[in-house]
């Protein structure tokens, strides 16, 4: 078995990262109140928790986008490329995620809220300032995809075998948590089959959400999977 290459270092936050990571934590909890008819069911809890928190969570994005370049090579060759293909999808829903959140905690201190003082009234006033109907659709769409991608690599037999094999040899050269991010999704995407319903509702409610905040007319087009 080849070694996992060495993993990348965590780069320094920068200044309003406070802020932005009290938006992360916010959004997640909005998500969690407005899908909590899927998570108070059993087959949906462990999906949609994994969709919000392991999909969408604070984090370095630039590291976890890093971490799974890098690591997207040696895992393809010990259990194929469909299994870990939604790395790489991740990586486009992570930077836009960034970038979204980014201009938000923007809006917000311009607003003069702060950590400590964010209402979801203030979120969706930013979210409004911030606009960007486009990537909004965009992230939407990439988060139902990711959620398709994750469904199919389930499929590849023995996938769950050969990640729990590959897990040892992760964590000894510091990629425990990637392995952890597949066997995670994998476990939740078997335990929800079949997850359209989910999915179904993450587009319907999202383009909702836009319709709301950044007008009927600009998101009449609505999110698809």
């Amino acid at each position: 078995m080849s070694r996992p290459p060495r993993p990348p270092q965590a780069t320094s936050e920068p200044a309003d990262s406070p802020l932005k990571h009290a938006v992360q934590a916010f959004q997640i909890g909005i998500l969690r109140t407005d899908y909590a008819d899927y998570q108070a069911q059993p087959r949906f809890a462990a999906l949609s928790e994994f969709f919000f928190t392991a999909l969408y969570a604070p984090a370095d994005f630039n590291l976890r986008n890093e971490s799974f370049r890098r690591l997207y090579d040696w895992l393809s060759s010990l259990i194929g490329h469909d299994p870990v293909r939604v790395l790489a999808h991740s990586i486009e829903l992570y930077e836009l995620t960034d970038s979204l959140d980014e201009e938000t905690a923007v809006a917000l201190r311009h607003a003069g809220v702060s950590e400590t003082s964010l209402t979801r009234a203030a979120w969706e006033s930013a979210y409004t300032t911030v606009g960007r109907l486009e990537d909004r659709q965009r992230q939407a769409e990439l988060l139902v995809s990711n959620g398709y991608a994750l469904e199919q690599a389930c499929r590849v037999p023995f996938v769950h075998t050969q990640l729990r094999a590959a897990r040892p040899a992760a964590a000894l050269f510091g990629w425990g948590h990637v392995v952890d991010f597949l066997l995670r999704g994998h476990e939740a995407i078997t335990r929800g089959r079949p997850i359209d319903p989910l999915l179904e509702a993450i587009a319907a409610r999202e383009g909702a959400r836009m319709t709301c905040l950044l007008g009927t007319n600009q998101a009449d087009d609505g999110v698809t999977g």
